[in-house]
């Protein structure tokens, strides 16, 4: 009898210790909200062989608030904070466990987070250090965005008032782009050098959501994960997504409505002041479009690449024009003398306002340009005979020039 009850207690705690080892609890402690607002917390879950996206709402209570549920292993989470009166949304991207954790946060800065009892925090501290500075700069481009949104709504049709509030909300637009593409490449450069660690491949995930990184290229990181990587939930999740991106291109006709095109014409200054113009090209040479930033690390990967072609078929008659997506001038020009691109034309995508022979379009919008590094090969006669995306169209256009 004392043998059966001995065996019937390890039952019950090796029940109870089931039940306990995939549910977590997250106690958070909030400054800067007001008592009685809502926070959220949205993660995803694998069901009988579907995803389920889980929002759950928890309420603040004397600056407290706690969230209880149940994950069988690591998982990305967003907490957003509830606010009617926003026209944007704000969160703070984490990692949860099936633990109990302890959260700190200022509603003024998410960003700045502290997260105790997860095994992975070390991970996400490390990647949070280097991004922290740009992702303040998000989230007050953010405030600045709801603030000009409610600015207009309450205009009362004043045009000169609402002109002016129309080009501040763009400009603020502009600034958030440019530093959520700087993320986007820290986030690229962190997977290169910690392709082992437990948040990458959210990471993923992330990058192939914003499409900044070739689809291909995402692929390929994917595809040299450590097993464990690739088997756990956000694996799983980051595999949905490239899977789903690449069957969505798929349906997307491969050859591009501007092959064939006669390449649209752009003037600008050069890198030593120099001003050029695409159309002068025209029956002389092959003109390489290269469009890429100082930032993107993808870019500067192919520099090696692109130098490789230039070294090749200068001489037989190809003309190479970087276009730079920077908007700040410092970064461009030291960008060009640190890899030493003073070999070729040198410009920005974007018109110079202190230009005034600059065209009025941005060339990135002439050429259908959404994501860099993007290659444009124009032959001799000004058509359009390469037009993609990522460093494999060097491999196409080295073919095609190779065989000429």
């Amino acid at each position: 009898m004392r043998t059966f009850l001995f065996i019937l207690l390890i039952v019950s705690l090796m029940a109870c210790n089931n039940t306990h080892s995939n549910s977590f609890k997250l106690e958070g402690s909030i400054e800067n909200a007001k008592d009685s607002d809502n926070i959220l917390l949205y993660y995803y879950l694998l069901k009988n062989g579907e995803w389920q996206e889980i929002g759950d709402t928890a309420k603040i209570i004397n600056g407290k608030f706690l969230f209880e549920g149940n994950i069988e292993e690591l998982t990305a989470a967003s907490l957003c904070f509830e606010d009617t009166g926003a026209h944007v949304v704000i969160d703070a991207r984490m990692y949860i466990e099936p633990t109990t954790m302890k959260l700190r946060i200022n509603k003024d800065q998410p960003y700045a987070y502290k997260l105790s009892g997860t095994t992975v925090e070390k991970e996400n501290m490390e990647l949070r250090k280097e991004t922290e500075s740009y992702e303040k700069s998000l989230y007050e481009d953010l405030k600045r965005i709801d603030k000009v949104i409610k600015q207009i709504s309450s205009n009362d049709n004043n045009n000169p008032a609402l002109d002016s509030l129309i080009n501040l909300m763009q400009s603020v637009k502009e600034h958030y782009s440019s530093i959520r593409l700087k993320i986007d490449s820290m986030y690229f450069d962190f997977i290169l050098r910690h392709n082992t660690y437990q948040i990458v491949p959210d990471l993923l995930y992330l990058l192939t959501k914003s499409e900044t990184v070739p689809v291909d290229t995402l692929k390929r990181i994917y595809n040299n994960l450590p097993e464990q990587s690739k088997i756990g939930l956000m694996g799983k999740f980051a595999f949905k997504q490239i899977e789903s991106f690449k069957s969505e291109s798929e349906e997307v006709p491969t050859e591009d409505p501007l092959i064939g095109k006669t390449a649209p014409d752009f003037t600008r200054k050069d890198f030593s002041g120099k001003t050029i113009k695409l159309s002068d090209f025209k029956n002389k040479n092959y003109v390489l479009l290269d469009f890429w930033a100082s930032w993107c690390l993808p870019c500067v990967e192919g520099i090696p690449k692109i130098k490789d072609l230039y070294n090749k078929y200068n001489k037989k008659g190809l003309t190479i024009i970087s276009i730079s997506f920077d908007k700040d001038d410092d970064s461009w020009r030291n960008a060009i003398n640190k890899y030493q691109l003073k070999a070729w034309t040198q410009i920005l995508q974007a018109e110079d306002k202190n230009n005034s022979v600059a065209n009025t379009d941005d060339i990135n919008l002439m050429y259908n340009v959404e994501a860099i590094p993007h290659f444009v090969l124009i032959d001799k006669q000004g058509k359009i005979i390469v037009n993609g995306i990522g460093g494999e169209q060097l491999d196409i256009i080295d073919k095609m020039l190779r065989d000429k």
